[in-house]
């Protein structure tokens, strides 16, 4: 038996080649003489099959995978690496070299490829609806009969930035496409509907408030046939603040801290704190506001009273000592509120306003 090429003899012939020139003979690897590329020019996703999809690579490195990924290994090769480089570029016509090394029936080869890529650059269809001003939630901030104050519209506008920040490294519709200031509040539009979800979610544990959502009809989608709707989120804060006063279940306190789950009011009459589920909101009232507390001086104490002086009568009043005021002493400047024509002082440490 021998070689029907080189005429060399040897034990084993492949195809009636010797090892050597059925090696030499081998092409190594299927290469296309051209492929196409799809980039959007607004962000880093690429087109693949009838998908739009985020990718961490270059440009130069999609284009390799992709010729990569477009190329299919002889049967007979092993071992296979590409080594790829850009040799020429006219407008969007990429020429690239593609130097191929490998082994066939263990002989090291080496072949090269010239491939045409043709570069496209399109927009995909997040970067389309963002430029469009596209949304599918609207989140509207109100005040329970009251309008808002420049600082809970400031903090809101915070945590809204710096949660989007977070949220749209894994979901590129996490944005606000518009911000409205009316009349009776704010309107946050926002380009995922999850997004606004959890946004909402934690400005109410956060601020408090009542949370609500209504779906809209907004028209149909003609590739798949459903019904595409849009999402209003309404958050509505109480009609009270911190540090206002509320009227509960024969108390009367003075709200500490408030949050998505509960609101805390320390009693003026006990000095202890009260926690009220947000279902008791419409029993709750509001007796005065912070705005109504007065500062006033201590000009007496016995042991079991303390005498100030009414802040609007310059008259002095007795007042039952409460545990937490045993540290006041004669000359101390207090405050104090006056609700129903009864003053309370609210000097103890539990009275003072927690800060988010």
């Amino acid at each position: 038996m021998f070689c029907i090429e080189c005429g060399k003899e040897e034990e084993e012939l492949f195809k009636g080649l010797c090892r050597s020139c059925f090696a030499k003979k081998s092409i190594l690897i299927n290469i296309p003489p051209e492929v196409g590329v799809e980039f959007c020019a607004h962000c880093s996703s690429v087109h693949v099959g009838d998908k739009w999809l985020e990718t961490k690579l270059s440009e130069e490195e999609f284009i390799a995978e992709t010729i990569v990924q477009e190329s299919v290994p002889d049967e007979d090769a092993e071992d296979v690496v590409l080594e790829i480089d850009l040799i020429n570029q006219k407008g969007s016509l990429l020429e690239m070299l593609v130097l191929a090394k490998g082994k066939v029936l263990e002989v090291p080869i080496e072949r090269e490829y010239k491939i045409n890529v043709k570069l496209n650059r399109n927009v995909c269809p997040e970067c389309s609806k963002y430029a469009s001003g596209y949304y599918e939630a609207v989140l509207q901030l109100r005040a329970d009969d009251r309008p808002l104050e420049v600082g809970e519209i400031q903090a809101t506008d915070k945590i809204i930035e710096r949660l989007l920040e977070k949220l749209s490294r894994s979901n590129r519709m996490a944005y606000l496409s518009q911000r409205a200031e009316l009349k009776e509040g704010v309107d946050y539009y926002f380009g995922s509907y999850k997004a606004a979800k959890k946004i909402s979610n934690v400005l109410k544990d956060q601020m408090g408030g009542m949370l609500g959502e209504s779906p809209r009809l907004m028209g149909r989608d003609k590739s798949t046939g459903k019904d595409l709707y849009r999402i209003w989120i309404s958050l509505r804060l109480p009609c009270f603040q911190k540090g206002d006063f509320l009227s509960y279940d024969n108390h009367i306190g003075q709200i500490i801290d408030l949050n998505g789950r509960k609101i805390i009011i320390c009693d003026l009459e006990t000095g202890e704190n009260l926690s009220i589920s947000w279902r008791e909101y419409s029993n709750l009232e509001v007796a005065a506001n912070r705005d109504d507390m007065k500062i006033t001086t201590v000009s007496s104490k016995t042991p079991t009273e303390i005498q100030i002086l009414d802040p609007e009568t310059y008259q002095p009043l007795d007042l039952d000592i409460r545990p937490d005021l045993q540290d006041i002493n004669i000359g101390d400047e207090v405050e104090v509120v006056k609700i129903k024509g009864k003053l309370y002082i609210l000097s103890s440490h539990k009275n003072k306003v927690v800060d988010n």
